[in-house]
């Protein structure tokens, strides 16, 4: 019988395998393209015949709110294509610098500099660098067999003297309200719902590094958390049912 979720690393080409040798019973999971979308089944199953394990982006992008995707629709339009492109790559650029600087600082390895152009993010990042202890975890894939999904986390260890999940992201505006970043604590709880599995998490930490060299920090107590991990496993449903009917 599986675990409820496991520690994996992916290989070159894709594949994903259990992060140590002592995990004999889990399985390797390739990568196949399942009705247009990427997805990991166990390895030796006819794709046709397995329930995939789909990506927590793929399912917060599957069961976004229309409300949601009517305001992306709208600053697309207002912005331009090209813009919005340019925003957007960047946006990509400067999130991929920051997390290979961080995890290369937390794993005690040399960071490569970072470009000029994300200077004011280092600088959130260095100010909040002091509050980070033991790590224990670090761009880390996790497996939920029992819900069937995959992502990565951006780091488990304690922060703040608290064993904490974080995850990281750049903005170029500040997030002063809970209110605006929903999406992304739930995107928090599908990490948390595994990870709690594997370790005694003690809360959960949602940073945001911002373009002026200041940064928002909200910190989701368990019990909190709950609501969020509820409206998370909702979303999962929605996108299995969505997936069913298309591929009807």
């Amino acid at each position: 019988m599986l675990k409820e979720a496991a520690l994996y690393h992916r290989h070159f080409d894709g594949t994903l395998y259990p992060l140590t040798h002592k995990e004999s019973n889990l399985p390797i999971l390739s990568r196949v393209i399942l009705n247009g979308e990427s997805c990991y089944i166990a390895q030796g199953i006819q794709s046709n015949k397995q329930n995939p394990l789909r990506s927590v982006s793929n399912i917060l992008k599957l069961t976004q709110e229309e409300s949601s995707k009517e305001a992306l629709r709208e600053w697309m339009l207002r912005v331009g294509q090209q813009e919005a492109n340019r925003i957007r790559n960047e946006a990509v650029k400067a999130g991929n610098a920051i997390h290979a600087y961080l995890h290369s600082h937390l794993m005690g390895k040399k960071a490569k500099p970072v470009d000029k152009l994300y200077q004011n993010y280092l600088q959130s990042l260095n100010t909040l660098l002091p509050n980070f202890g033991e790590t224990i975890l670090s761009e880390q894939f996790v497996v939920s067999f029992k819900y069937r999904y995959f992502g990565k986390i951006d780091h488990l260890g304690f922060y703040r003297k608290t064993l904490t999940l974080s995850d990281f992201k750049t903005s170029i505006k500040p997030k002063v309200s809970i209110n605006w970043i929903q999406d992304k604590i739930i995107q928090l709880a599908a990490y948390y719902i595994p990870i709690e599995t594997l370790y005694p998490v003690e809360q959960a930490a949602l940073i945001y590094l911002i373009n002026d060299g200041s940064y928002n920090e909200f910190i989701i107590t368990p019990q909190e958390m709950n609501l969020y991990k509820e409206i998370w496993l909702e979303r999962v449903s929605q996108a299995s049912a969505i997936k069913t009917l298309k591929a009807s």
